[in-house]
């Protein structure tokens, strides 16, 4: 069980293969006591070892929580959405479920805008509109970080959204691209709700 838990190259595991539970010498003379006391040091020995095993799991896996699940990190009701699929390691789901309510929350926050042929809005288009110049959703304090924040919420759906939505991804960072997705969506709801206040419906009335 410690090699499966530590892996073979653990000290622990030379430690624990180390322990005596007898004597290293004796004599017809020697009494039984001491061969008890002997086995009972070596006991205790190998039960120090395996507390040590379980702290050092216990502080790992708390290291790889705390790194996934600082709620502080990440927008309240985003975080709220996503945090089972979060927990149960289903990283697909967690991006394409980010991009999802992201622009979802756009959309609603915005009055839903239309096309010319009165369809909603999605995608590029959607936030092309509602972070256009002249709109009251617009981010940033100038030109330039008005044309930004509107390139950051197109790139988000172009790049990530189409993919994420649309496709089953496999690949080995799968949990460190969640995260990132699920870092500028966050973004970029949190940017909306600073500069915007009065624009932002109540909390989980439009969850």
């Amino acid at each position: 069980m410690l090699v499966a838990s530590l892996g073979e190259s653990d000290d622990l595991i030379r430690q624990f293969d180390h322990v005596r539970y007898t004597l290293s010498m004796w004599t017809d003379q020697t009494p039984a006591s001491t061969f008890h006391a002997a086995h009972r040091r070596g006991v205790q020995n190998a039960c120090g070892i395996i507390e040590a095993a379980i702290y050092q799991l216990r502080l790992a896996e708390s290291a790889s929580d705390e790194a996934v699940v600082d709620v502080h990190s990440f927008d309240a009701e985003l975080w709220d959405h996503v945090r089972q699929l979060v927990e149960l390691g289903d990283w697909g789901k967690v991006a394409a479920q980010t991009a999802i309510f992201v622009e979802n929350h756009v959309r609603t926050w915005a009055g839903d805008p239309k096309d010319k042929n009165g369809n909603s809005l999605v995608g590029k288009a959607l936030y092309l509109k509602v972070f256009a110049d002249d709109g009251v959703w617009r981010l940033g304090g100038q030109s330039g970080e008005w044309e930004g924040w509107r390139y950051l919420g197109m790139g988000f759906a172009q790049a990530l959204g189409n993919v994420d939505r649309h496709r089953i991804q496999k690949r080995p960072d799968a949990r460190q691209y969640a995260i990132g997705v699920l870092g500028l969506g966050s973004l970029l709801l949190t940017q909306m709700r600073y500069q915007h206040p009065e624009l932002v419906p109540a909390l989980s009335q439009d969850s």
